[in-house]
């Protein structure tokens, strides 16, 4: 295929070859380097001097090929968004001849019409034409300070092959022109006028101090205006300076960017971010938490912003999971964590989707890997005393929950920071781990206690010279009792999620009010439930997988005494998550058997669609498979020499996620 004619003024000199970019398909076609047929060429996108896209292919025999376009080769890796400015520059392996092009700034905005306006009484015409006039107007802009743009090498371009007369069925308005291809040049010259006397008419103006392109097609047939106006619109710009530099920029208005054909990268705006690798881990002597600082690595050139992360610490003695979500911002705190377990602290970064799981590395609770601030926030730590402080006086603990107790005391002298312990001599009582408390604070909580168990709790102070003797206290935390009976009424698949709805579960007795209810919603192919918390009578438990079965329990908590609520026969608390797919816009112009297709999925987490002939989901003649979802949950077909579509009009969409749609296709000619 070549594209050359597109370029109606100015055409530069025949060179050793031609790079070709179609800017909004993110395509390019190299066309007659025919002294490198069969060599392997590189083609790279720069910006700024930094490679943004790569691809590699082999020369046909007459010297070309293509990139993200059917029948050629994909981008590596990710498919780039090709802007104004940008250098597409080849290599070959056979040689040591590179060529390149600089993508030109003339782009599509607008294509509007004026309405076609008939004439009065329309003269008897035995080709059927209706005559009158009717205005395209194709507007764009330009960077007047592109050094590579030259007005004389400018074309306007609609394209519409209906534009034939040979080609109007019987009886249809043939209309005047009998062109294909119309163009508009902004410096016309005698090969090359813009209109045809008496047939249409156009003009062109190129605006600098504004950066706007105009060109205006007068038509003088209802046929002619509205083939103008279907028909496709583009800017071409020849790259200016000197040969062999040539480089043809095409702006196709209204083509889709972005992965040409099915199992092509994913555009910038489809990729999962980069997570960090590295981090400063920090943790001060005696705390059970772990400071987190981190920066943010560099992202694949128009890739959506990195808006979030999520940090966890895995460890403990028990496998314990401590996790923290970070919206902006390049450090967190993971507390609650075990003192002196060694915990691995892990981060995925976000942009729309998740990246994949990075570790940092790990590090000890409580090591002292921080610095430890001085007293009272200052930054002179002052003068140490001589001895260990004493015991605290005054302390007292007591408890008005199930599973927690507060615990305050009188400062000792010289004390730079305390240890809060429990101990019970119920073996079946969970033990909190020590708490630390810098001075001048007095006051401590003790959580994760059993409920009914009775506590001996101590606390010490400490400063540069050690540690004191200990006061002790004893409490009892209040005893837990199970809510009473209560129903789940509804539970509702959607999108990752399942919705359930329930009646409110009474309190046990006084003393065991109801804390909260549990969502736990468990997967049939055995892997870990997913449990959420609620507080009300409804919640939704997210996240879930698509298309596989779980089963919804709803919990009400009193402390750690729970009871499960009952499912009556009429609600069924085993559903199916699903994706949605919808179609946005079906188009399929038959003479070039091209389809353009569009829509949304609701689940955009590493997630396609694919796109078959015929009603049937996940079945018939495929029109494009593995169409990536971006992160906002759009997905784009655009396709040329595609399968023939039937005359039922009936395509289907089926996703990844398990979701499908069947919808009518227009034919557009």
């Amino acid at each position: 295929m070549t594209f050359a004619t597109m370029a109606q003024a100015g055409t530069p000199p025949a060179g050793p070859g031609n790079i070709e970019i179609f800017n909004k398909r993110s395509m390019v076609a190299l066309e007659g380097y025919a002294a490198q047929a069969g060599q392997e060429a590189t083609v790279e996108v720069l910006r700024g001097g930094q490679t943004i896209g790569i691809g590699v292919g082999t020369l046909d025999g007459t010297g070309f090929l293509e990139f993200n376009h059917p029948g050629g080769e994909c981008w590596i890796g990710v498919t780039p968004t090709i802007k104004p400015g940008d250098e597409v520059r080849v290599s070959f392996s056979g040689e040591a001849f590179t060529d390149s092009a600089i993508t030109a700034s003339p782009t599509v905005t607008e294509v509007a019409g004026s309405g076609f306006t008939a004439t009065g009484n329309l003269p008897t015409d035995p080709e059927n034409r209706v005559r009158g006039t009717g205005t395209v107007t194709i507007t764009g802009t330009y960077d007047p300070a592109d050094p590579w743009f030259d007005p004389a090498r400018f074309a306007i371009e609609t394209v519409n092959p209906e534009n034939d007369d040979d080609k109007t069925p019987p009886g249809e308005d043939p209309g005047l022109s009998d062109n294909r291809a119309m163009g508009i040049s902004l410096v016309p010259d005698d090969e090359h006028p813009n209109g045809e006397p008496g047939l249409w008419d156009a003009t062109a103006t190129a605006d600098p101090a504004t950066g706007t392109i105009v060109g205006t097609y007068t038509l003088f047939t209802e046929a002619d205006y509205d083939r103008v106006l279907e028909g496709d619109h583009v800017f071409a710009a020849w790259m200016a300076g000197e040969e062999p530099a040539l480089g043809l920029t095409q702006n196709e208005f209204e083509e889709i960017p972005g992965p040409g054909m099915g199992g092509c990268p994913p555009s910038p705006d489809g990729q999962v971010p980069t997570a960090p690798t590295t981090a400063e881990l920090s943790s001060a002597t005696g705390s059970t938490s772990v400071d987190v600082a981190w920066q943010t690595p560099a992202q694949p050139a128009d890739a959506p912003e990195v808006t979030g992360y999520r940090v966890a610490a895995i460890g403990g003695a028990h496998a314990e999971q401590e996790t923290a979500e970070r919206t902006g911002g390049t450090s967190v705190s993971l507390d609650g964590l075990e003192a002196g377990a060694t915990y691995e602290i892990t981060i995925e970064a976000y942009n729309g989707r998740w990246s994949a799981v990075q570790s940092l590395g790990t590090v000890v609770v409580g090591s002292g890997t921080g610095v430890t601030p001085p007293p009272d926030g200052g930054t002179d730590p002052g003068t140490d005393p001589t001895t260990a402080p004493g015991a605290p006086a005054g302390l007292t603990a007591t408890s008005a929950s199930l599973d927690s107790a507060d615990v305050t005391w009188t400062a000792a002298a010289g004390a730079t920071g305390y240890t809060v312990t429990a101990t019970s001599a119920d073996t079946a009582a969970a033990v909190p781990a020590p708490v630390t408390v810098a001075a001048p604070a007095t006051t401590a909580t003790l959580n994760g206690l059993t409920s009914g168990a009775t506590y001996t709790v101590s606390v010490t102070a400490a400063n540069a010279n050690g540690e004191g003797p200990a006061a002790t206290a004893t409490v009892s935390t209040l005893t837990a009792v199970a809510p009473a009976a209560f129903t789940l009424t509804r539970v509702v698949p959607g999108h990752e999620s399942i919705t359930a709805e329930w009646t409110a579960a009474a309190a046990g007795n006084a003393a065991s009010p109801v804390s909260g209810y549990d969502l736990v919603a468990t997967p049939a192919d055995g892997q870990a439930p997913v449990t959420v918390a609620a507080t009300g009578t409804t919640g939704t438990v997210s996240g879930l997988r698509n298309t596989v079965e779980y089963t919804l329990t709803v919990v009400a908590r009193s402390g750690t005494a729970t009871t499960r609520g009952t499912v009556p026969a009429t609600v069924d608390n085993t559903v199916t998550p699903t994706d949605v797919v919808t179609v946005t816009r079906a188009q399929y112009r038959a003479d070039k058997r091209e389809y353009r297709i569009s829509g949304t999925a609701q689940d955009a987490t590493v997630n396609r669609v694919h796109v078959r002939l015929g009603d049937v989901a996940g079945s018939g003649t495929t029109i494009q498979l593995n169409v990536p979802v971006a992160a906002d949950g759009t997905w784009a077909v655009d396709l040329r020499n595609g399968p023939t579509l039937p005359t039922s009009n009936r395509i289907n969409v089926t996703s990844d996620s398990g979701a499908s749609t069947v919808t009518l296709m227009t034919r557009t000619r």
